[in-house]
């Protein structure tokens, strides 16, 4: 792929470094761009090293946070201070300690009962915030992979891998809490730029077959990220890529 982009570092601290000068870097130049950063954040524990690293400096000043409109790819069904909730931790993290405008800050309600409504409630404010009613082109799109390669809350064999017209739907994974709504196929293809943060041994089989391997997303949903005209950018630790026949 000509439009994906490879490295591996030694820790977890390398690699957070690395990724928030990645989001600068986007950052400034979709502002410069276009005048505004549209970021969709994801959870896990990986991201937390970078959104406390973005929230000090001397990374927070290097972005016009005014500028930035901040979204997630998935979202656990919890009420949002739920110590399992994606928009907690990165609240607790980042937002709370930048200056972006709390309108700016577009949380699933994923803790609301009809879990297509959520969905279609997202959808709609992406829309909005987007101008747009087509798929919205998102700056950078943060995710994760898990060690069965799942990313946001795509799953092996589950019937969002296959989503075509809804932009955000409700599912229920094989990891608790099972109940969330994630951004589907479309969205994660459209994005200009796409940042995987990868970390941990458990991973490494996962990582082979993703970046190595045949293309077989019903297996591996990791490999469905491949935007039609954005870049992917991995960015794995050493145990992370330690399966990788090609060193990074």
């Amino acid at each position: 792929m000509q439009n994906r982009h490879i490295s591996s570092y030694s820790s977890l601290e390398n690699l957070s470094q690395a990724a928030a000068r990645y989001v600068i870097q986007v950052a400034q130049e979709a502002i410069a761009d276009h005048g505004r950063f549209t970021f969709s954040l994801s959870g896990g524990n990986t991201p937390k090293a970078l959104y406390n690293l973005l929230a000090s400096e001397p990374y927070t000043s290097q972005i016009d946070w005014n500028l930035v409109e901040l979204f997630w790819s998935d979202e656990r069904c919890v009420p949002p201070d739920s110590a399992d909730s994606c928009y907690k931790m990165a609240l607790d993290t980042l937002i709370s300690k930048i200056p972006v405008p709390a309108n700016q800050v577009h949380r699933m309600l994923a803790e609301q009962d009809n879990r297509d409504a959520a969905s279609q409630a997202y959808t709609d404010e992406m829309h909005r915030v987007f101008k747009t009613s087509d798929v919205p082109e998102f700056d950078l799109i943060l995710l994760g992979m898990g060690p069965e390669a799942h990313t946001a809350s795509l799953f092996p064999h589950q019937p969002s891998l296959k989503e075509n017209e809804r932009l955000v739907m409700p599912v229920s994974v094989p990891k608790p809490p099972p109940a969330r709504l994630t951004f589907t196929p479309p969205v994660l293809t459209a994005a200009r730029h796409v940042l995987f943060l990868v970390t941990g041994q458990d991973k490494a089989e996962a990582v082979k077959e993703v970046i190595e391997g045949q293309h077989n997303p019903e297996e591996y949903p990791a490999q469905l990220v491949r935007p039609t005209q954005g870049e992917v950018t991995w960015l794995f630790d050493t145990a992370a890529a330690s399966k990788l026949t090609h060193k990074f």
